[in-house]
């Protein structure tokens, strides 16, 4: 009887100390993904920001929407990590200017829908 108390108590404290090894764990590991350096983080606020800057100038009207065609527009004047380089990428020019219209039937898109077509292409997905 004694050798089982012992059993289960060193057991107890055993699953515990892992168990909440695995909690702080998981809780540094969000943290982390949060407050992680500007260099390290896969778009920066300041390409956010110059995404943002860059659509106010097409989107005269801020309705957070413009027609798709103008979006061959904004993707020419982006410049940082979310830049097209129009003249090397041309295929991926062309390609994403044609998701955009297939996906909206040539109706207007939104902010969001650019500025996450952009983000997929700019990172690579596949790692």
């Amino acid at each position: 009887y004694n050798w089982a108390i012992l059993f289960f108590c060193s057991f107890y404290v055993i699953i515990t100390y892992i168990v909440l090894n695995l909690l702080v764990a998981i809780i540094m590991e969000n943290f982390s993904l949060f407050y992680s350096n500007e260099e390290d983080a896969l778009l920066s606020y300041a390409d956010i920001r110059n995404f943002q800057t860059t659509w106010n100038l097409v989107d005269v009207n801020q309705r957070g929407t413009i027609p798709v065609r103008r979006v061959k527009y904004i993707l020419r004047l982006l410049k940082g990590r979310l830049e097209v380089d129009t003249q090397k990428d041309r295929l991926l020019f062309k390609h994403m200017c044609y998701e955009l219209e297939r996906l909206h039937n040539g109706e207007d898109v939104t902010f969001h829908d650019v500025l996450s077509m952009l983000s997929y292409r700019s990172i690579d997905i596949r790692k």
